[in-house]
């Protein structure tokens, strides 16, 4: 059976963090409490909270890359303090300080893009169209909802990852945090 896109589940928690992690460097693939920290910080709010908007690439009943999206800043920001960021103070105060300020680089733009989203495959899934494929997928929802546009915040030496987001129609309109802030209008 190929690799198939659906929504996410809560069972789809373990796989969605374990992505994150495999995604985020070798310092979180070697450890596992870096890796734990990386996912409260990027996914954990998503899955656990945002499933309408959220979708997974599932390969025999496993996670194997996801597109993560919450459909309204101001609710996000919200409930990602109140629950990851203060998870993450009991586990590194450090790392908790940059988790509750990360929303930042998005609240300018929060009224004409209110949704956010954050795509990872793992690496042997990559440059097979899954990740344009989990795009349309989400853009189609938030579309559906009627949202008026998304934006997403990438690091500002991810070439890849920035030519990826303009095929998808998304446009440069900020930088914040070593980050390119990139948004699209629906």
């Amino acid at each position: 059976m190929m690799p198939y896109i659906r929504p996410a589940e809560d069972k789809d928690l373990k796989n969605i963090e374990y992505i994150c992690r495999m995604t985020a460097g070798p310092e979180a693939r070697k450890r596992e409490d870096v890796g734990k920290k990386i996912a409260l910080t990027y996914s954990t709010y998503y899955a656990r909270a945002e499933q309408e908007t959220s979708f997974v690439l599932d390969d025999e009943g496993k996670a194997v890359g996801y597109i993560l999206c919450a459909p309204d800043f101001t609710r996000y920001i919200k409930d990602y303090r109140k629950n990851e960021v203060k998870k993450l103070w009991g586990i590194e105060k450090k790392q908790s300080i940059i988790a509750y300020f990360l929303p930042l680089g998005y609240l300018p733009f929060k009224n004409k893009y209110p949704a956010h989203l954050h795509i990872d495959l793992l690496d042997e899934y990559q440059g097979k169209g899954y990740g344009s494929q989990m795009m349309k997928t989400l853009l189609a929802k938030l579309k559906e909802m009627k949202l008026p546009g998304v934006m997403l915040i990438v690091d500002k030496d991810n070439e890849g990852a920035q030519r990826f987001y303009k095929r998808a129609g998304f446009r440069k309109i900020a930088s914040a945090f070593g980050g390119v802030v990139m948004a699209r209008k629906l």
